[in-house]
């Protein structure tokens, strides 16, 4: 089917979201297929600057629903992905340090079949552009989700200061590359949530004005704090 475009797919040079995205849109538009522009973007983010990336995602997808009109949530089922609603309540859950509630969703996530790698790239995606609205003002410009996403990224942008967001990506970014090969991808999935949610374990600075800022919380809402204990504590 997308053999006469495979040619730019030797470009190795990386290629924007967008510059993919309308080059699939105008494939899909000559072979008369219906595929949802949102549909179309994700794949475009997916493959990551590779076009050959995209026509295969593509194809898997197309291959998956023959004769249909390709949505995103269908994208999403055959490429193993998550929604953004999931991501925003992990984050939720981890800014309580909800450890259990972090490891109930989790557990949805496993058991609707999700691509657990697929899964911690976009996270790590997601707190991207936590970052970007947090750090930018013209985050609109630089960000690939829908009008009501970005609200939501803006509500919980407010929550959380840059350092907590750069150590959540850190954690993250390790996951990424240590997952991809291993056996027992769940539990490594796990830990890094722990380590999400109990910033005591470690010892860097970013961990450290974490856990400042847990105290903070707990002063300001009339809980008392050992000043011996009050590190470890939280």
């Amino acid at each position: 089917l997308f053999s006469e475009w495979c040619l730019c797919a030797h470009d190795f040079k990386r290629i924007s979201i967008d510059t993919i995205s309308d080059r699939l849109e105008e494939l899909m538009q000559k072979e008369n297929m219906d595929v949802e522009p949102r549909a179309l973007r994700y794949i475009a983010k997916t493959a990551d600057g590779s076009m050959r990336d995209a026509l295969s995602l593509l194809d898997q997808c197309l291959a998956f629903h023959y004769g249909e009109k390709l949505t995103f949530d269908d994208t999403l089922d055959v490429l193993g992905a998550v929604d953004t609603e999931v991501f925003s309540r992990l984050f939720r859950c981890v800014l309580e340090r909800d450890v259990n509630g972090c490891i109930t969703l989790l557990e949805e996530i496993v058991n609707r079949g999700r691509d657990l790698n697929q899964f911690v790239t976009d996270f790590t995606w997601y707190l991207r552009n936590l970052l970007i609205v947090k750090a930018s003002d013209n985050a609109e410009e630089m960000l690939d989700v829908s009008t009501e996403n970005r609200k939501r990224l803006e509500e919980e942008a407010e929550s959380v200061n840059q350092e907590m967001i750069l150590r959540y990506i850190r954690i993250f970014s390790e996951l990424a590359t240590n997952i991809k090969y291993a056996s027992q991808k769940r539990i490594l999935l796990e830990m890094a949530i722990i380590r999400l949610c109990k910033p005591a374990m470690e010892n860097d600075l970013e961990s450290l004005t974490d856990r400042i800022r847990q105290l903070e919380e707990k002063i300001a809402n009339g809980v008392t704090v050992s000043a011996v204990t009050s590190v470890d504590a939280v």
